[in-house]
């Protein structure tokens, strides 16, 4: 039997923290643990996790330090082989682990792999197809669909620089794929749940503008990704700049600085001006 570790770090989400550790115990699949990971929160999550009746429940409170500190705590603290780790206002469906259990089973050789997701957008759900051949271009992945083996991640781990949260997965990713394909199946396992409390909608233009610069440090710096993507760095660069452009366009405060990154991108891979992200930031600007 595969033990598999589900690993949830929270900040302040008492009201929502049940949803994703409800789904968790909701498996046809039940050999796992959940570890969750509290990032200092200041509200009543203690309180909401212990009323929950599981054993399968492990529950940590660490002094703030952003979530890839806390998913690499969660980690050093499982007891499985297999690792997953679930944001704190996501949900998995209940045949998840089943399904990954399956693919491991059938595909011995796998050390890191990843599955498809919905979005839900005010109870609308909208699928969500994976282009996982362009992961220099941007994150395709959610971290609640990737399974990795322990082994390989405490190699590895998410960058702990605060600075880059948000972003500390898509640095992850980037790293692994210069050791090892990240398999992809097309089966949908589990749900992004869109809302104004994400941290990705909260805008601090400052901190975003210092957020990407310092993630395309870390990024251009690796001399095994530059390797690997060498005649592809182009496309990081405009993913990376416009990535930000679209974030900032979600401020009307902030239009002259998301006109500027946008056409930062654009100059090194002109084509995108034709994507779908482009058009989205064009809406955002103009409308």
């Amino acid at each position: 039997m595969i033990l598999f570790s589900i690993i949830i770090p929270t900040y302040n989400r008492a009201h929502l923290i049940s949803k994703p550790i409800e789904s968790c115990l909701n498996q046809t699949y039940q050999n796992f643990e959940i570890i969750v990971v509290d990032d200092g929160s200041t509200d009543n999550t203690e309180e909401v996790i212990q009323s929950i009746s599981s054993n399968k429940i492990k529950y940590f409170k660490i002094q703030n330090s952003e979530r890839g500190f806390a998913r690499n705590f969660g980690a050093e603290k499982s007891n499985g082989n297999w690792l997953i780790f679930l944001d704190s206002d996501d949900i998995i469906y209940p045949d998840y682990l089943k399904t990954y259990y399956q693919i491991i089973v059938e595909n011995p050789h796998l050390v890191i792999f990843h599955t498809e997701f919905d979005i839900i957008i005010q109870k609308n759900k909208i699928p969500h197809l994976t282009n996982y051949k362009s992961l220099i271009s941007g994150n395709p992945f959610s971290c609640n669909n990737i399974a990795i083996q322990k082994s390989l991640f405490l190699q590895h781990k998410f960058n702990e620089d605060r600075t880059i949260a948000g972003l500390e997965d898509w640095e992850l990713w980037l790293r692994i794929s210069t050791h090892t394909e990240i398999k992809h199946f097309p089966i949908v396992t589990s749900a992004i749940i869109q809302h104004n409390e994400r941290s990705v909608m909260q805008i601090d233009k400052d901190k975003w503008i210092k957020k990407v610069e310092t993630f395309i440090h870390y990024v251009t710096s690796n001399p095994e990704i530059q390797m690997k993507y060498n005649h592809q760095m182009h496309r990081f660069y405009c993913g990376a700049y416009t990535y930000l452009a679209l974030h900032l366009s979600f401020d009307k405060k902030n239009r002259k600085e998301a006109w500027q990154y946008l056409l930062k991108g654009l100059q090194y891979q002109p084509s995108f001006l034709f994507s779908r992200r482009t058009a989205a930031i064009f809406k955002r600007l103009f409308f």
